[in-house]
């Protein structure tokens, strides 16, 4: 961020305004138009680790740490045909990080899924209420594993060093790091052109017919952006109060 606000002469408030509006445009747009996947898709689940503020054991040590300091997980759920994320959060490794993830899921896809998760005993639970029974249907055990999602998880990290164990580009606050995980994720399923695929994983899943640029991306946040609260009037100290949009008013001569 010192770094942006260095090359382009900006506040570093700025900046920080324009990530979280980054964020929200990028989160919106996914759970907007990541929907109505048809199919009996193959779902791969897993979670990667990160850190804000400090690092889980430092933190009790850490100087005036926010509340939500420590470790921070990123779930995602990944369609292994498409490479498409089609659901993911950033909160603890408990059941209930599990359980929303699970329950997005099921908003997001029109037909029952095939899903393979890591040893996470939590998402067995959750899976189960989000879906129902353990195992129905004729699941292919040859094709149960969690490959894609795994290498999609080195993907984030060689992608945003806030990933990275040993990194000083974590964020310090945890809405700046969800926002750029909705940044990373929106980039990831319409700009990218997955070396295999030869399109991005939201054309590959039938959701977008045209691969999509980081253009593409500042029109989203600027469409997004509030306008600013500019007063009605305001006061120049030379010239007396102007009307927006109006002209000087004349001043009266003394008789």
């Amino acid at each position: 961020m010192r770094a942006i606000t260095r090359l382009e002469g900006v506040g570093i408030n700025t900046v920080a305004r324009l990530i979280d509006a980054a964020g929200e445009a990028a989160a919106a747009y996914h759970d907007e138009h990541v929907r109505g996947i048809g199919g009996n898709r193959r779902i791969e689940c897993d979670e990667v680790w990160a850190f804000v503020y400090a690092k889980a054991r430092t933190v009790p040590r850490a100087k005036a740490a926010p509340k939500d300091a420590g470790d921070a997980w990123t779930f995602s759920a990944i369609d292994a045909n498409s490479k498409l994320v089609v659901s993911y959060l950033v909160g603890d490794r408990d059941g209930q990080s599990a359980i929303e993830l699970m329950d997005d899921l099921r908003s997001r896809l029109e037909d029952r899924p095939q899903i393979s998760t890591d040893g996470l005993s939590a998402c067995v639970e959750a899976i189960e209420g989000a879906f129902g029974g353990r195992v129905e249907g004729d699941p292919d055990m040859r094709k149960a594993n969690t490959s894609y999602v795994e290498r999609h998880n080195l993907t984030m990290r060689m992608g945003n060093r806030r990933f990275t164990g040993l990194t000083n580009a974590f964020s310090k606050k945890i809405e700046k790091h969800s926002a750029m995980v909705s940044l990373f994720f929106l980039h990831y399923n319409f700009c990218r052109i997955h070396k295999t695929l030869r399109v991005t994983p939201a054309m590959e899943a039938g959701i977008e017919t045209t691969a999509r640029d980081t253009t593409w991306i500042a029109e989203l946040i600027a469409a997004r952006a509030r306008k600013p609260n500019r007063p009605k009037k305001y006061r120049n100290r030379a010239e007396g109060t102007r009307e927006r949009g109006g002209r000087l008013p004349i001043p009266r001569q003394r008789a």
